[in-house]
Order: structure tokens, then sequence, then C-alpha cells
């Protein structure tokens, strides 16, 4: 089952865990603040705020051995994806990952050659 409870994360925590799975490195508070500086606009106290509570729920570690805190995103971006899909598929389709595949050929998200690489990879 998802861990989507417990990795609940805001549109604003999400910024936070984006920068650090693109990075794929821990990264210090301010190397953080200078990639969301340029994304968000955002400034030093935003991002602290937003690290403190993402360490709060176990979203990120911190690692305090050496002179200066480094932050490491606590679940994959995969993992986070699968857990909004399994909890999309459980919630709005009745747990039937057909409803929410025919509803994405539906909206065009999906066409026939889409379908026929999955097939491929299945």
């Amino acid at each position: 089952m998802s861990d989507y409870a417990s990795r609940r994360i805001s549109e604003a925590e999400l910024s936070v865990m984006e920068a650090l799975w693109d990075a794929g490195t821990p990264m210090t508070a301010k190397e953080l603040q200078e990639t969301l500086k340029v994304t968000r606009g955002w400034e030093r106290t935003t991002v602290r705020s937003l690290l403190t509570r993402l360490a709060e729920k176990g979203s990120v570690s911190v690692d305090k051995t050496a002179d200066v805190a480094a932050y490491a995103a606590g679940f994959t971006r995969d993992e986070y994806g699968w857990d909004l899909t399994e909890v999309l598929v459980s919630r709005l389709y009745d747990g039937d990952a057909k409803a929410l595949t025919a509803a994405l050929c539906r909206h065009g998200c999906l066409d026939q050659r889409d379908l026929s690489d999955l097939e491929f990879h299945m």
C-alpha cells in the first residue's frame, strides 16, 4: 500500500523536493535557496521554513556531520509518483487502473502507439 499519508507534501514543499531530486545529491540550505531563488523567487527564510517542515515530516533527511547541514530527499520522485498514482486510482477510479488509462486515452494523453509501447514493456 502507498506511503502517501506519511509523504503528503504541499506544492511549495514539492518544489524543494524537486530541487533535491534534480540535484541527485544532498544540498545545503544555501544551495537550495540559490536554486529556488531562480526558479521560484524565494528568499532564505522561505526555504528554511520549508526545509524545517519537510524534516519534521521525515520527507528530507538532514546530515549535520559536516560544518554545514546537508539535506537529502527521504524518498525518490518515482516513489512519490507511485504514491500519488495509487491514491488517484483508488479514490477516483475505485481501484480500476484500466478506467484511468481509458480516461487518459479519451483526453488525448495516450494514443494507440503509446498503448502499444506499454504492451511491449509489460
